[in-house]
């Protein structure tokens, strides 16, 4: 079991691609986002991630532009900070996922539907597992891969969570596993443990939403991990991506635990 994982979400406004994307300076973002996300470090997170969070409707497959704009991007964060580094692209963009990786020598993927299908906002949305390591091979990419087990935005082909684990560890080759639950993070703690009985160990679980600072102690002693987002995005319009205030409170829950 790795150390305890605190990833802070970086949740860029819609970028060059998206239907929704209005002109902005791209390098004024890029400077806001490393501000950010040297703000989550100093403030305990474990992990940084950036995603097209708000591009809308987010298509499965990320545009061109904002993967170039992604990459521009998430160059200067790893500038800016020392900790692991991960990417989310699309809604299920596994392979333009890994290439920005690539390009900005990030540590680690978020892949929501790795393996098997689920029906969601696009429709079908298929596993892309094959894809994933087959651009992981053609860029000479070691970089990790997390995968939920069953995306929260959709509705899976197969309901039980543990055997969607079994599927993206042993079919997809994923190194991390993330739950999530609709009911909150102590119902998404128990399949972690029904998932560890049945893996014998072979993974790490992450929490990978719905986490609160209220809810957040609790959930620590029981996986590795945990994602947060939407808690700690800035609410104001003045450019600013991180609530600092939030984002440090969670990261005194962590230390004083």
């Amino acid at each position: 079991m790795s150390p305890f994982s605190l990833v802070g979400v970086i949740h860029l406004p819609p970028l060059p691609g998206a239907a929704n994307f209005q002109d902005f300076d791209i390098r004024k973002l890029a400077r806001e986002a490393a501000r950010g996300a040297q703000t989550l470090v100093d403030c305990g997170f474990t992990h940084v991630m950036i995603q097209d969070g708000q591009d809308f409707p987010q298509p499965t497959l990320a545009h061109q532009g904002t993967i170039a704009s992604m990459s521009a991007i998430g160059l200067q964060v790893r500038e800016a900070i020392s900790v692991p580094l991960g990417v989310i692209v699309g809604h299920n963009d596994g392979p333009g996922s890994v290439a920005i990786a690539k390009a900005i020598a990030a540590d680690f993927v978020r892949v929501k539907t790795l393996t098997g299908i689920a029906s969601g906002p696009n429709g079908f949305i298929e596993g892309c597992a094959t894809q994933v390591a087959l651009t992981k091979q053609l860029l000479k990419s070691d970089v990790e891969v997390w995968a939920d087990a069953q995306e929260a935005t959709s509705i899976p082909l197969v309901a039980d969570k543990v055997l969607a684990a079994r599927y993206a560890v042993d079919f997809g080759g994923a190194n991390r596993v993330i739950v999530t639950s609709d009911t909150g993070p102590d119902v998404a703690a128990d399949e972690i443990a029904q998932m560890r009985a049945s893996l014998k160990g072979q993974t790490d679980y992450i929490i990978g939403g719905r986490v609160t600072l209220g809810n957040f102690a609790a959930v620590i002693g029981q996986v590795d991990g945990v994602i947060i987002g939407s808690a700690i995005s800035s609410k104001s319009n003045d450019g600013t991506l991180i609530d600092e205030d939030t984002a440090r409170k969670f990261g005194e829950i962590l230390q004083a635990i």
